[in-house]
């Protein structure tokens, strides 16, 4: 398993392409660090999460568990 980083884009209201983590930044809220065998499977579960949150808040109280659910 690999560690993957996902921007968040403000202006668009979606996390970014995935990229691989390399430990020499600290990732804030609402950007989000998550585990994946490969990129391909980053990219599937950053598209699964921006198609769940396209009409949610981020601030709604089940974004979170959403993240944690679709990034785990």
């Amino acid at each position: 398993m690999r560690v993957y980083y996902a921007l968040w884009k403000f202006e668009r209201n979606r996390f970014d392409e995935p990229m691989l983590y390399d430990y020499t930044f600290q990732v804030r809220f609402p950007n989000v660090v998550f585990r994946a065998k490969d990129l391909k499977e980053a990219k599937e579960k950053i598209e699964a999460t921006n198609r769940k949150i396209e009409n949610m808040d981020r601030f709604d109280s089940s974004y979170p568990k959403l993240l944690r659910q679709n990034l785990s």
